[in-house]
């Protein structure tokens, strides 16, 4: 069976922040910060923050951070996680996973929690501590929960109360979980598709060497071009691109179907480009190809007349990418998303489609003069 990343990282996730505890040794004469992370295993903004993000934070504050991982998607992480958003009085538009309560500051999403919790941490470590939050029912839920800050025992964990702390983590881990399924359909969807991009490339390329400048008046590029067929594909690639942008911004799970693991993929490192969501960059190309289409609809300037290269070069630069991208799902990141592909598939559509209307193969037409002989 193979072991994808996006499932490797839930293990460490589960291993690390069981809705049991995480318990980091500490020094009994040194400053602690202690802090709660609500998560899912679901969701692929806190695989983001435990995977990329708390390692290095970890690391470097080692014992004078202890952390208590809460899994909301179990009972009593769902019962603790609404008695804090009581307690705190979390506003509506906070709601969320992941969600890291320190004191009385409270950090939700993927991009807050890495940027503000340091600075939070040797704030407390330099005032002295910060206790665990005052959330009701905390150390009923939470078995075992080390002592609350500045009342720690001088005494070290011993020997036997370590043992049974792993022994309570290793329970939380299903016999079988790290022995996932292959997706064996998702992968060969995903191969399919790379096929389908690869050779409409190349019967782009056959299509315009092989064409004559001018083998097609504007006029009939235009009509072609302004047909409901290119808008219904981009509306089509648009609708996929703002949902998975919506994930990206609500930090929610995202529907994937039968087939593939898109939230796997989102969660992925390659999900940004320079931090900025390929989500996003996708929308923005489905709206480029919506407002080039406008303008051969509308006929509005002489621009007009360079929309079906400026479409041609998108919907190539589209697939180029597009590769790129299924390529990293297959080849890294070793999960596919079904909605990705789906984009995969209208981007190369409208490259088709653009290609189809911009060029004609060429036929030599006899010099005014000359016979034409028949075999």
């Amino acid at each position: 069976m193979m072991k994808t990343t996006g499932v490797r990282s839930l293990l460490f996730l589960i291993v690390i922040l069981t809705s049991v505890q995480i318990t980091f040794a500490q020094e009994s004469n040194a400053a602690v910060v202690q802090a709660i992370l609500f998560f899912s295993p679901t969701c692929p903004h806190c695989h983001d923050v435990i995977e990329n993000h708390l390692p290095p934070i970890k690391e470097k504050y080692g014992n004078q951070l202890q952390l208590v991982g809460i899994d909301t998607s179990k009972q009593m992480g769902s019962k603790l996680y609404e008695d804090t958003v009581d307690a705190l009085q979390i506003p509506q538009d906070r709601l969320g996973v992941p969600t890291l309560v320190i004191g009385e500051v409270i950090l939700v999403g993927s991009s807050e929690i890495p940027q503000q919790l340091p600075a939070l941490i040797e704030t407390g470590l330099a005032s002295g501590g910060i206790g665990w939050p005052n959330i009701p029912n905390l150390e009923e839920s939470v078995p075992n929960l080390p002592p609350k800050a500045g009342q720690q025992s001088s005494e070290k964990p011993s020997e036997s109360a370590t043992e049974a702390d792993d022994e309570l983590m290793a329970e939380a881990i299903p016999d079988d979980a790290d022995v996932p399924q292959e997706d064996t359909v998702g992968f060969a969807i995903g191969w399919i598709v790379m096929g389908f991009m690869i050779l409409a490339l190349v019967f782009a390329a056959i299509r315009l060497i092989g064409s004559r400048p001018g083998a097609l008046p504007y006029p009939l590029i235009a009509r072609r071009l302004g047909g409901w067929l290119v808008a219904l594909l981009a509306l089509a690639g648009l609708a996929i691109a703002l949902y998975l942008a919506y994930v990206e911004v609500t930090q929610v799970a995202a529907v994937c179907g039968p087939v593939g693991e898109c939230n796997i993929v989102q969660s992925s490192r390659y999900a940004r480009i320079l931090s900025v969501p390929v989500a996003i960059l996708g929308t923005l190309y489905y709206v480029a190809v919506l407002g080039i289409w406008l303008l051969l609809r509308l006929d509005l300037s002489r621009l007009t007349r360079w929309a079906p290269n400026m479409l041609l070069g998108l919907t190539i630069l589209g697939v180029l990418f597009s590769i790129y991208l299924t390529a990293l799902e297959l080849l890294v990141i070793n999960a596919v998303c079904a909605w990705c592909l789906s984009s995969a598939v209208i981007s190369t559509l409208l490259l088709l489609v653009s290609v189809n209307a911009f060029s004609k193969p060429y036929s030599p037409v006899p010099a005014e003069g000359t016979a034409s002989h028949a075999v």
